[in-house]
């Protein structure tokens, strides 16, 4: 009924706009392009044509999608008011999601005009202009807090401005973002890169896993979470979240020839693989249920008990001991 996407600006420019595309056909509408193909308006897809209930989504934007496509987050929102608007005979679950946001904002405290407003609101990012989520280094020192609800909660603080025309750019209000999140099922976040995956850069389980653990929170159902696999642009395709961690596992930090050959690169390897293993850690805050023992069971054999006979605790004990000393924390 619902699908929540993260749209990063690396991956807009790569793909010429794909997951919007995806957005806009979800929704049941589709692009109106001038003479020079540029899409500048979009309009709706019938019913007979769709062949099925509009889909309801819902967006959290990086900073610099929003400084680089502000006109796409209009054409989002514009979508989704155009869809809940929709004359259809069957199932509208735009419509539904809408009208279940505005009695969750009103039972929240907000005014039964703001609720109209901003039900239909579905694109979200930084509040105050912020670039990423601030929430790394809370997640990284369990420390700080003490439970996945804290986490949650300053997620949503931090990513729930508003993003839409005139005064609703940049706009704050706690419960809008919760609002616009119920019934979401599935998290999908791009991948173009062959360089990097969930568990090498920080900032995809920054955003796919805020995503899920916020809908987590707020519904109480842990969503599915998917990468849209834009690498190979003649074959694209979706591959589930787990499915994608162990193969980066068993290709880099599980696999002797990658480790072997890394090890030649001193110091400065040896704070990735630590990297790497922050990262494990907060989709394992993220989502517990994709990093399961197995993982964290073959890590320890590999770096601890040296499994593999490579003498990876002599290389880190020499290049770069605190690298050692947080992987084995």
């Amino acid at each position: 009924k619902k699908i929540s996407f993260t749209l990063w600006p690396g991956d807009f420019i790569d793909t010429e706009g794909a997951i919007v595309g995806q957005i806009f056909y979800l929704l049941g509408v589709e692009p109106v392009r001038d003479p020079f193909k540029r899409v500048v308006d979009i309009k709706l897809i019938p019913q007979e044509e769709l062949g099925r209930p509009r889909i309801d989504v819902v967006a959290q934007t990086a900073g610099q999608f929003r400084d680089l496509a502000a006109s796409r987050m209009f054409l989002i929102n514009k979508a989704v008011v155009m869809a809940a608007k929709a004359n259809d005979d069957n199932e509208n679950y735009v419509k539904e999601g809408v009208l279940a946001s505005e009695n969750f904002m009103k039972e929240r405290g907000l005014s039964p005009k703001e609720a109209r407003e901003w039900a239909s609101q579905r694109v979200f990012g930084g509040v105050n202009g912020i670039y990423g989520t601030n929430i790394m280094g809370m997640v990284e020192n369990g420390g700080q807090w003490e439970n996945e609800e804290e986490v949650a909660n300053t997620y949503l603080y931090n990513m729930g401005a508003i993003y839409d025309e005139g005064a609703d750019w940049g706009a704050f209000k706690e419960g809008v973002f919760e609002a616009a999140l119920l019934n979401t099922e599935v998290v999908v976040q791009p991948w173009e890169s062959n360089t990097w995956c969930g568990l090498s850069l920080d900032h995809v389980y920054e955003f796919m896993g805020g995503l899920s653990l916020a809908v987590r929170n707020v519904t109480g159902n842990d969503p599915d979470a998917y990468f849209n696999d834009f690498r190979n642009p003649s074959n694209t395709k979706v591959q589930g979240l787990k499915e994608a961690l162990w193969v980066e596992a068993r290709s880099t930090l599980l696999n002797p020839k990658f480790i072997s050959e890394y090890m030649k690169g001193g110091a400065s390897s040896a704070e990735t693989f630590a990297e790497t293993f922050r990262n494990t850690y907060g989709w394992n805050v993220m989502k517990p249920k994709d990093i399961d023992n197995a993982l964290w069971d073959n890590l320890h054999e590999v770096y601890v008990k040296d499994k593999l006979g490579l003498d990876v605790q002599t290389f880190f004990k020499r290049e770069n001991p605190y690298a050692l000393l947080e992987m084995t924390a």
